[in-house]
C-alpha cells in the first residue's frame, strides 16, 4: 500500500513515518528535503500550487494530511490562517480526486463546548473540505499531543524551566486532554486502509479530564521546579501570549493562535471503543515519566532571501448569491472602477485584462485569463505585467470556491512588486487589503435577478 503523508517534515509526519516505513511505501511530502533514508520516497511539494500537489499524489492509495498553517512564513503574507488552511486542504483533496485515491486521513483537535476559537474553527473547516470530495476519510480529533518535540508540549515544557514565578491567568483553569505521541501513532497505523474507520471521526484521548493548571503543576513537580504560582481571576490574552512566547522560547505566531484556544473548554470524551487498546498511557503523569527533562531552545528563523520577497494575500468573500467563479471574478472586474471612481479604469481585450490609471498611459497590471483545466472550481488569471509588477512570468490572481460553494476564496499568489519592498508593505499591500474587504461588502448586498 502506497501512503502520501503532508506535513511530513513536522513532529508528528517525522514519528509517523519511522512507524510505518518497514509495512508500507511511504512518499513524505515536504518543502525542503529532510530524508536520506531509502524506505522513504521524498516528493519536494508546494501546498500553495495545485499542479505540484498533483504531481505528488499520483499512484498513492492514501493520504495523510498533518498540516497546520499557524507558522511564521518567509515572505509576505497577508489574510488569516484560517483562509491558508482552506486553500491548501482544498489543493490536497483536489489532488486527492484527481489521483483516486481510496482514503484521506486527517489530524485535527477537540471540538470544544460552547465558545472556540480561530484555531479550532479552522480545523473543523478543513474537515469540510475533505467530506466534501466523496472519498472516504477518517477524521481524527487529537487532545495536546504530549511527546519530545510536539510545539504544544514544548512550549509548556520551557514555561515550567523558564520561569522562576508563574501567574496562572484565568485560562489555566480550562479543561482539555492529552494524548502521548507513541499512542496516537499507533491510532493511524492501525486505521490505514481498515474500511471500518471510513467516514467517522474519531477523538484520540488519554481519557483522563485535567485543567491546564494542573498540567502546569504537574510538569513542574516532574521537573524538579518549584516555583510560585499565583491565580488571577482574569485572562489577560494579549500579555498571556507575550509571556508563553518569550518563555516558552517559540514564534509569537504560533503562540498566538494557542493561547486564543485556552480559553475554551475541551470535553470530556470517552475513548472509542475500536482504540481502546491502543491507547496505552492513560495518564498525563505517565507521559511525563517518558519524556526528556532538558528544555527545548528556540530555531532561529531563517533570513528572508532575495528572491522569496513575494507575495500571498488569501481573503475570505461573502458570497450569498453563489456566483460561480468566472462571474464573480467578472463582478470584480466591473465593479473596481467603480469603487475607485475616476481613478481607476479597467480594459478587456481577448482576454487579457488591463488596470490603468488616469492620465498613465501604461497599466498599472495586466491579467491573462487561463482556462481552467482542473477540478478546481476556481477563475486564475495570470499576471503577465504592469507599472506595479516587476515580472511578467511569475503570480497570479485567482477566485475559489471551496467545499461545494461553502467558502469562497481570492488570492494573490507569487506575485513579485516593482515597487521597493518596504514602500510596497505600507501602500500598494494595505490598499489590497482595503480594497477586498470591500468587495466583499458589495457582494454581500448584491441581489442577483
Amino acid at each position: 500500500m502506497k501512503i502520501a503523508i503532508a506535513g511530513a517534515n513536522g513532529f508528528i509526519g517525522r514519528n509517523l513515518i519511522q512507524k510505518i516505513k518497514n509495512k508500507h511505501l511511504v512518499r513524505a511530502l515536504g518543502r525542503s528535503e529532510v530524508y536520506s533514508d531509502d524506505k522513504v520516497e521524498f516528493s519536494k511539494t508546494d501546498l500553495f500550487s495545485y499542479h505540484s500537489t498533483k504531481e505528488a499524489l499520483k499512484d498513492i492509495d492514501i493520504a495523510i494530511y498533518l498540516v497546520h498553517s499557524m507558522l511564521p512564513s518567509s515572505r509576505l503574507f497577508q489574510g488569516s490562517f484560517r483562509d491558508t488552511d482552506l486553500l491548501l486542504a482544498d489543493n490536497f483533496a483536489k489532488a486527492c480526486l484527481h489521483n483516486n485515491v481510496k482514503h484521506i486521513i486527517y489530524l485535527g483537535g477537540l471540538v470544544p463546548t460552547g465558545e472556540s476559537s480561530e484555531h479550532l474553527k479552522s480545523r473543523l473547516e478543513v474537515e469540510e473540505v475533505f467530506k466534501s470530495t466523496g472519498i472516504p476519510y477518517t477524521l481524527l480529533r487529537a487532545g495536546m499531543i504530549v511527546g519530545d518535540g510536539g510545539s504544544s508540549f514544548e512550549i509548556l515544557k520551557n514555561l515550567v524551566i523558564n520561569l522562576p514565578a508563574m501567574i496562572l491567568p484565568k485560562w489555566t483553569k480550562s479543561r482539555t486532554q492529552v494524548v502521548f505521541i507513541d499512542d496516537l501513532l499507533r491510532v493511524i497505523t492501525q486505521l490505514i486502509g481498515d474500511d471500518r474507520f471510513y467516514n467517522r471521526i474519531i477523538n484520540i484521548v488519554n481519557g483522563e479530564d485535567v485543567t491546564y493548571e494542573q498540567l502546569i503543576r504537574k510538569t513542574s513537580k516532574r521537573f524538579r521546579k518549584f516555583c510560585p504560582m499565583i491565580p488571577v481571576p482574569i485572562n489577560y490574552l494579549k500579555l498571556s501570549k507575550w509571556w508563553v512566547s518569550v518563555f516558552g522560547e517559540s514564534e509569537i505566531e504560533l503562540v498566538s493562535p494557542l493561547v486564543d484556544s485556552l480559553k475554551c473548554h475541551l470535553p470530556k470524551v470517552e475513548i472509542d471503543s475500536d482504540i481502546d487498546n491502543l491507547i496505552k498511557i492513560r495518564t498525563y503523569d505517565q507521559m511525563l515519566d517518558l519524556v526528556r527533562i532538558e528544555k527545548t531552545k528556540r530555531k532561529p528563523r531563517v533570513a528572508r532571501r532575495k528572491e522569496e520577497r513575494t507575495v500571498r494575500s488569501i481573503q475570505r468573500l461573502d458570497n450569498p448569491s453563489h456566483l460561480e467563479m468566472k462571474e464573480l471574478a467578472s463582478t470584480y472586474i466591473k465593479w473596481l472602477p467603480r469603487f475607485i471612481r475616476f481613478i481607476i479604469y479597467v480594459h478587456e481585450d481577448r482576454g487579457n485584462i488591463t488596470f490603468n490609471i488616469i492620465c498613465i498611459r501604461a497599466p498599472l497590471l495586466t491579467l491573462k485569463y487561463i482556462e481552467n483545466k482542473s477540478n478546481l472550481r476556481r477563475a486564475k488569471f495570470h499576471i503577465i505585467g504592469g507599472l506595479l509588477s516587476a515580472s511578467t512570468n511569475t503570480g497570479w490572481l485567482e477566485f475559489r470556491s471551496v467545499a461545494n460553494g461553502k467558502f469562497t476564496l481570492v488570492s494573490i499568489n507569487d506575485f513579485r512588486p516593482s515597487l521597493p519592498w518596504y514602500i510596497y508593505c505600507y501602500t500598494q499591500a494595505p490598499i489590497h487589503l482595503i480594497v477586498m474587504k470591500s468587495f466583499s461588502s458589495h457582494l454581500k448586498h448584491l441581489k442577483i435577478s
